[in-house]
């Protein structure tokens, strides 16, 4: 893994990613599919989960707050969850 993340630019690497993702998930989303060829696929995956994640929260929170708020982010963490447990080969290794 570690020579597959030296061959990737600085910004799509494990912490400058996270970092992105966190602070700004669309954009990151938007790195993620401008590089999308150039990537190895278990690099891809992971930080896809991890954008996906992101991105989920950072739709939620547009929401108002309220019972309407707390739905969504129900079915954004199912869905994330979801995301996740395919991304991870679906449980079967």
């Amino acid at each position: 893994m570690e020579g597959k993340e030296e061959k990737s630019p600085y910004y799509l690497r494990r912490i400058p990613f996270f970092i992105i993702s966190y602070l700004f998930a669309p954009l990151a989303y938007i790195l993620l599919f401008i590089k999308w060829r150039s990537l190895d696929s278990s690099v891809r995956d992971a930080r896809l989960i991890v954008a996906s994640l992101f991105l989920l929260l950072f739709i939620v929170d547009l929401f108002p707050a309220g019972l309407y708020q707390n739905i969504v982010l129900a079915i954004a963490l199912t869905v994330g969850l979801f995301i996740t447990f395919i991304g991870l080969g679906g449980g079967t290794k």
